[in-house]
């Protein structure tokens, strides 16, 4: 039975009955989530008037406080979460239409010589509506594409970028544009031969300055064709791997001669490839990956701005996504403080029990289930 509770109303150890949103509609507070005083906290300091809250018997249900060894500041609900659906058949239908569609674009590209400006500004008119806030993160880390992965890897981009072009309030003709650059990343992989680009492995180093030519040789396509015309995306295809202490190619330029849209884009390009599986790498978990961009944003090689909007808005995206832990466990992340940058979440496990990862330090995320995945735990 649920009953509606006013904020100011709420106690800890209540366990919400329906899950709580963020102005974005990412989850806040997923189902089953047992409140503590920071999340009571966090609900009032977002204006939020009221929760459904779980309740036994016509009697709000409190769970029962936790050991400190458990590592949690709330308390367990014995409930098993919910492994509700994560993808949504519209959205899927929606991804692989574009993904056709993308793959159409490098075909006839290869076959041309050049990308055709109509076709790459249709897809990313279609792309659009892929970017909504949290069912995009989880659809993107959720799906499990078979092969392909230069068109999967160029359309997560584009569907990241479309995000962080919302996030980043930008006019619609410029998320637009945004768009078509992130799914024209690897437009240059078009000359490089397929054995290479499947190469599982280290790459050797004459290897190695081949593929490190993939931004000069998309630039060249794009610089053949009516798109050339917006120097802004070619200039973003070419210049994405820079880094802003002279450290990438293929150019080696420095932070002030990079252009916004590449700065952007080499964010969503490491993340998604670090955050994947590829031939020559298994897929991390965002949160580590969250560490290793924290770090290039430190060191001056990644842009602050773009690079720590971009943790905390798809941190916090992750809420109602299950995950594979270290001690083997599979667990639904349930909370994560928006307080502070790349937090680590509230995981609820298979039998019931609640685990603050950022008070574990003996456990951590692995990696994020798929659909797949989490129907055979």
């Amino acid at each position: 039975m649920l009953k509606k509770y006013a904020v100011d109303q709420l106690k800890e150890g209540m366990v919400v009955g329906q899950a709580v949103y963020k102005e974005d509609m990412s989850v806040l507070l997923g189902e089953g989530t047992v409140l503590n005083q920071q999340m009571i906290d966090s609900l009032s300091e977002r204006n939020i008037v009221s929760v459904e809250i779980r309740e036994e018997d016509g009697e709000e249900a409190l769970a029962p406080m936790p050991q400190k060894s458990q590592g949690v500041q709330g308390a367990p609900a014995k409930t098993i979460p919910l492994k509700e659906p994560i993808l949504d058949e519209g959205y899927v239908r929606d991804y692989g239409d574009c993904f056709i569609e993308l793959k159409s674009l490098f075909e006839v590209t290869k076959a041309h010589g050049s990308v055709d400006k109509d076709s790459a500004e249709t897809l990313a008119q279609n792309i659009l509506p892929l970017c909504s806030g949290a069912k995009a993160v989880a659809h993107i880390h959720n799906m499990t594409p078979k092969g392909e992965y230069t068109i999967h890897h160029s359309l997560h981009v584009a569907i990241l970028a479309g995000l962080m072009g919302k996030w980043l309030k930008m006019p619609r003709k410029d998320q637009l544009r945004l768009i078509t650059a992130g799914a024209l990343i690897l437009i240059g992989n078009l000359r490089i031969e397929q054995a290479m680009l499947d190469k599982e492995g280290v790459l050797t180093p004459d290897e190695r300055k081949i593929m490190q030519e993939h931004p000069k040789f998309g630039h060249e396509l794009i610089m053949a064709g009516g798109l050339g015309e917006d120097k802004e995306i070619a200039e973003a295809v070419l210049q994405y791997h820079e880094r802003g202490d002279g450290s990438g190619y293929p150019r080696g330029l420095v932070k002030e001669e990079i252009g916004k849209f590449a700065r952007i884009l080499a964010i969503m390009d490491m993340y998604d490839a670090m955050a994947s599986d590829r031939s020559y790498a298994k897929k991390r978990s965002p949160f580590e990956v969250f560490n290793i961009l924290s770090d290039d944003i430190m060191n001056g090689q990644l842009d602050t701005e773009f690079g720590f909007r971009f943790i905390r808005r798809v941190c916090h995206s992750l809420n109602g996504n299950w995950v594979k832990l270290s001690n083997d466990e599979a667990g639904k992340i349930i909370y994560i403080d928006e307080s502070r940058l790349a937090a680590l979440p509230v995981v609820q496990t298979m039998d019931g029990e609640f685990m603050d990862l950022n008070l574990r330090t003996d456990v951590k995320v692995e990696y994020l289930l798929t659909s797949r995945e989490i129907e055979e735990e």
